[in-house]
């Protein structure tokens, strides 16, 4: 009994000292979202793709070229009017152009792979830079506020709205909080729309 009572009273004691630990809660996607280099990543990705694109493309037109000589060198080898010795060496050609065919299938479908994955590595990269740069804002924050815990909203049941600090965090960041507004309004009105649109039919 005399156990029990102790253990009460460590729970209550624990309790209480986590009710007096000051709280935050932010919005990490929104945090990430309006970073202010967000934007500037962003076109860096897109820029970078398009080079990608543009290295697949001249691969993919030598490809396409390749098909058509390999395909024109079948239909040389199929030519009713070759005799044996110019068909024999037709049939050669074409099995040498189909080898070249399949070389340059795989050098395509590694060369995607490989843009892929560095494209994969960019991303990850900046959005590493932008969550570091985050946490140093929040640390900076929760020091200067007192805060014990700065939570992330994202993954929580629920929160008492008054916890949310994401629009004092996003100012510290240099980002106009009213950005953050107008993308929730424009969401919702999308939603809306869609969500009649849907009834409509």
């Amino acid at each position: 009994m005399k156990k029990t009572g102790v253990m009460l009273a460590a729970v209550l004691a624990a309790t209480m000292v986590m009710a007096q630990e000051k709280t935050a809660v932010v919005n990490m996607v929104d945090l990430v979202r309006f970073h202010p280099s967000r934007e500037r990543d962003r076109k860096l990705m897109q820029d970078t793709e398009k080079e990608f694109q543009s290295k697949l493309d001249k691969q993919r037109d030598r490809f396409e070229q390749l098909r058509s000589d390999y395909e024109k060198a079948v239909k040389e080898a199929r030519n009713p009017a070759l005799n044996e010795k110019a068909r024999a060496e037709a049939e050669d050609k074409a099995m040498k152009h189909r080898d070249v065919l399949a070389e340059a299938d795989r050098d395509l479908r590694q060369e995607m792979q490989k843009l892929q994955r560095e494209l994969g590595d960019l991303d990850t990269r900046l959005l590493r830079q932008v969550t570091g740069d985050i946490r140093e804002v929040l640390s900076k924050f929760a020091q200067e506020g007192k805060y014990s815990i700065v939570l992330d909203g994202t993954t929580m049941a629920y929160f008492d709205p008054k916890l949310e600090v994401t629009d004092e965090v996003l100012r510290r960041m240099g980002v106009d909080p009213k950005v953050r507004k107008e993308a929730k309004e424009k969401a919702e009105k999308e939603k809306a729309a869609g969500k009649s649109a849907v009834e409509k039919k």
